[in-house]
């Protein structure tokens, strides 16, 4: 039987993330207005990195579309990942040369939705509302209005291999204090060993981490932000970090360096604490593990509580000068909330935000790094209707991004301090706000 923080818990959480993003979409809800449909073929060009021109299952979904709605074609243009995707969105929006439909990160979206370049496709996607779950459609909402369809989504879980740990003697965590203790136990039977890696740049994990201690990042009162990161939460998970770090129990090294992968392919690198999508990454680079894995729900910060936010996905937005923005809204509905799209999603190996594609995957075998775990997806669907903590992302994540990953890659090396990083970053994040005419008002 499920462990379940209170209902109030849960529905004070997503009242909240739904007030904190009301002074962003307010802003624009006006903004977007119905396009007139063209009388003629329709050409929709489509940033996206999921969707390759030279992948046939990519294809074949963009066939498919095209033969069930006669006159419209996919054009296909592969983008970098979010960053590279929002500079040249923004650059497309100033030039009056947007495409229609544009795949980014969903920390990507409040940005992009303060700078005036999204559509509001609230009208648009209300047919499919019932197809997508609400914690999903939450990632994608701004206040009342959608502005993106989810794709893909990251229930969160810790993938670690089986039967080193039974080597070890180390039974899997279900909490991060009994995390600590596993990764001083194998690292004390070989000191050549470690439990996990601690990869410094990867805020979007510290992030979630913190938000699952009772961080909130930023979030919004009226019009003016708040910021939150060096809050007492934060500076818990900080401390718990810092604590592994300087104990040696974790090595300090980049994910998916050569050096990573020789070690997870070693057996001295023993867990990746991620989201579901963690499996594909480990088996594309130490396929000859493959049976020596499985995955969990993500060690719980209060004992109890399994509630979670969702780490990474990516969402489909319709630009605000898109010049066919009635047909991308469709196209994007299709693909993202759709059933027949949702499952397609499942032939690019994404794990679908839509529920029948969702629902698809309990019939699917397990992924390839642990062909032996037969309840893979149904552990992911049990984190999935857990994820209860709305991750609330602020208009400069790049900023943050910037100043918290090499400066906490610098503090694990040299050995100062993790809260200091926090601090220099909520700084770093305020000042940016305010210099860009924001309202700030720090908790």
């Amino acid at each position: 039987m499920r462990t379940h923080s209170s209902e109030s818990r849960r529905a004070s959480r997503a009242l909240g993330a739904g007030a904190a993003l009301v002074a962003v979409s307010l802003a624009l809800a006006g903004c977007a207005g119905g396009a007139a449909s063209d009388d003629g073929p329709v050409t929709l060009e489509f940033w996206t990195w999921s969707l390759k021109e030279a992948d046939p299952a990519a294809q074949a979904i963009v066939e498919q579309y095209e033969a069930e709605n006669p006159g419209v074609t996919i054009k296909l243009s592969e983008v970098g990942g979010t960053p590279e995707t929002s500079s040249k969105l923004l650059a497309a929006d100033r030039a009056d040369e947007a495409p229609d439909v544009v795949q980014v990160e969903y920390r990507a979206l409040p940005s992009l939705v303060t700078a005036g370049v999204v559509r509001d496709i609230t009208e648009d996607v209300a047919p499919n509302r019932d197809a997508v779950a609400d914690n999903i459609w939450a990632l994608s909402t701004l206040g009342d209005q959608v502005y993106g369809v989810p794709q893909d989504i990251g229930p969160m879980m810790l993938t670690y291999r089986t039967d080193l740990f039974e080597k070890y003697g180390v039974e899997p965590p279900a909490t991060w204090a009994e995390y600590a203790e596993a990764a001083e136990k194998i690292h004390a039977a070989d000191p050549d060993v470690y439990l996990a890696s601690f990869s410094a740049t990867q805020l979007e994990f510290f992030a979630a981490q913190a938000a699952q201690a009772g961080a909130q990042w930023w979030g919004t009162d009226g019009d003016a932000w708040s910021v939150g990161i060096d809050g007492d939460a934060s500076l818990e998970t900080a401390d718990y970090w810092q604590d592994l770090v300087e104990r040696d129990l974790l090595t300090v090294e980049p994910l998916l360096t050569p050096e990573w992968n020789a070690k997870v392919n070693d057996g001295k690198i023993l867990s990746w604490a991620a989201a579901a999508w963690a499996p594909s990454v480990i088996y594309s680079v130490a396929p000859d593990t493959a049976g020596k894995w499985a995955s969990i729900p993500l060690p719980q910060w209060t004992p109890g509580d399994a509630s979670v936010p969702f780490l990474g996905g990516s969402t489909y937005l319709v630009p605000e000068k898109s010049e066919h923005a009635e047909e991308a809204a469709k196209f994007a509905a299709w693909l993202g909330a759709s059933d027949e799209g949702s499952k397609l999603l499942l032939t690019l190996d994404l794990y679908p935000g839509g529920n029948a594609g969702r629902e698809a995957t309990l019939s699917n075998d397990p992924p390839k790094l642990m062909p032996q775990q037969k309840d893979f997806y149904e552990v992911a669907d049990q984190v999935i209707d857990d994820t209860t903590i709305p991750v609330v992302w602020g208009p400069n994540v790049n900023v943050a991004t910037n100043a918290f990953g090499d400066a906490l890659n610098e503090a694990a090396l040299g050995g100062t301090s993790f809260r200091d990083v926090y601090g220099t970053t909520q700084t770093a994040v305020v000042a940016d706000l305010e210099k860009s005419g924001y309202t700030v008002e720090n908790p």
